[in-house]
């Protein structure tokens, strides 16, 4: 893997500081709003801050979850539903503590809406991976192991055998798990 150039990592810098600002602020907006309407109906005291930590951090906590499912290329439909229904309830209590005319909602809005769009904008770097062809889903590894493992299975084709996902580890000192997965999709393709 070659370096990125200077200015794109000054770039990706820039736009996780904007990030981490962006969350942070619509984090602590949010925050004080749930905490304000959970201690107006009925939580008093420890129990309306704990409202608003838990619900603030399951926002936090599905957004790197489904972060994680991604690299790891398993579902992420369970994660992304918390994480709107998180957003949905954070947004509600902003939109009940605001001024009630449009522009009061939308200003209450924002925060969530802001808080929403910047995982998304995580989770499209993410999703910006290049994709290997002939073995896509196949990114929790740099790709140096993963053609590494692709060489190892074509020389032992060359020799007339298959390998096992085990020979193919060994050759790119991968995991076994990560072999097995790789394994799997050349034998395919190999068969197919």
């Amino acid at each position: 893997m070659t370096a990125r150039p200077y200015g794109e990592r000054l770039e990706g810098v820039v736009q996780v500081a904007i990030m981490l600002v962006i969350g942070a602020a619509a984090g602590a907006a949010s925050f004080t709003h749930v905490h304000d309407v959970a201690e107006a109906h009925g939580q008093p005291g420890w129990l309306a801050w704990a409202d608003a930590v838990t619900l603030e951090l399951m926002s936090i906590a599905s957004g790197l979850e489904i972060r994680r499912r991604h690299r790891a290329g398993r579902p992420v439909l369970f994660a992304s539903t918390v994480l709107v229904c998180a957003v949905a309830l954070s947004l509600a209590a902003q939109v009940v503590e605001a001024e009630p005319s449009v522009i009061g909602w939308i200003a209450a809005a924002l925060p969530a809406l802001g808080f929403l769009a910047m995982v998304k904008l995580a989770l499209a770097r993410t999703a910006a991976t290049p994709v290997l062809a002939e073995s896509p889903a196949v990114q929790d590894e740099p790709e140096t192991k993963v053609e590494a493992m692709r060489r190892a299975f074509a020389a032992a084709i060359e020799q007339g055998r298959t390998p096992d996902h085990r020979e193919l580890a060994r050759a790119a000192g991968a995991d076994i798990s990560h072999a097995r997965r790789v394994h799997r999709r050349l034998a395919a393709a190999q068969s197919g």
